[in-house]
């Protein structure tokens, strides 16, 4: 078992007024970066689009939430909502680690902050966090309970290997940092990109859009990542270049603009540990 957490005392402790409910209605669109390193192949981007049935109990995002990496699409790290750090409190005897939350893998991505979450007919203030075990869990951040553990693996699935890569080992799950967008779903959803291996040794990416309240699958989802582009690098042909899912590594956090997700795999960092091994 591997442990984490360094939660913030402000986060842990912080409580945020529900929104009102709205519904809102857009396809999703998805952009991949088809190739975003070596090869000369350029970069790329698909699309696809899926039509859920409208959200019947959504809530509009709090100040006190970190839905993404860094906080913001600028990647600022700023969190301008902070109420209780000061530079007098944060010393060794007021400021620090809180909890130590047991998950089943290495944790490369920044866990992530939902205030004020009715689950259960009761509001929780959760803590999401993704493994390198394909596995994403949900913990109340004031009591340390688990409330869903989620894994991300098909039938009969297991982990990616390393792709001899030491960057990211044992195994190659869920490297992003996911991103949340409470206004999608009944409850809103958290997005993350999960690679595994089939039984046949074929290494998958897929999108995922997990419930806030549950985990479960939403959105009709998982959808397998797939995208063309126009080059003549590697894994190309006749002018296309093609995604391939264990070349690409998808390290980048995911990132919500304007509804869309967006998704970005550098192909050289696997390429190169690949030729030194």
């Amino acid at each position: 078992m591997h442990r984490l957490l360094h939660l913030r005392e402000v986060q842990a402790r912080a409580t945020a007024r529900r929104g009102t409910a709205f519904a809102t209605m857009a396809c999703l669109i998805v952009a991949i970066c088809a190739s975003c390193g070596g090869g000369g192949g350029g970069s790329g981007s698909a699309a696809a689009t899926s039509t859920p049935s409208a959200p019947a109990n959504t809530t509009v995002s709090s100040p006190t939430d970190v839905l993404m990496y860094h906080n913001d699409a600028a990647r600022t790290g700023q969190y301008l909502a902070e109420t209780t750090l000061t530079p007098a409190n944060v010393n060794p005897a007021h400021f620090g680690k809180v909890a130590f939350l047991a998950v089943d893998g290495k944790v490369d991505a920044q866990p992530l902050y939902v205030s004020s979450l009715s689950i259960g007919g009761k509001p929780h203030n959760v803590v999401y966090v993704a493994t390198e075990h394909a596995s994403v869990y949900a913990f109340d951040a004031d009591t340390n309970t688990p409330l869903w553990q989620r894994s991300l693996l098909g039938s009969g699935e297991t982990t990616s290997d390393d792709r001899n890569c030491q960057q990211i080992t044992p195994e190659i799950g869920i490297t992003a940092t996911p991103v949340i967008d409470r206004t999608r779903g009944a409850n809103g959803v958290l997005y993350a990109v999960a690679m595994s291996k089939d039984a046949s040794g074929a290494i998958h990416q897929r999108l995922h859009a997990l419930d806030l309240t549950t985990g479960a699958e939403a959105l009709g989802g998982p959808a397998q990542i797939a995208a063309t582009y126009p080059g003549s690098g590697a894994n190309s042909s006749n002018g296309v270049t093609v995604f391939d899912p264990q070349q690409y590594a998808e390290r980048q956090a995911l990132a919500l603009v304007n509804g869309n997700v967006y998704l970005g795999g550098p192909r050289i960092a696997i390429r190169a540990c690949m030729a030194a091994g």
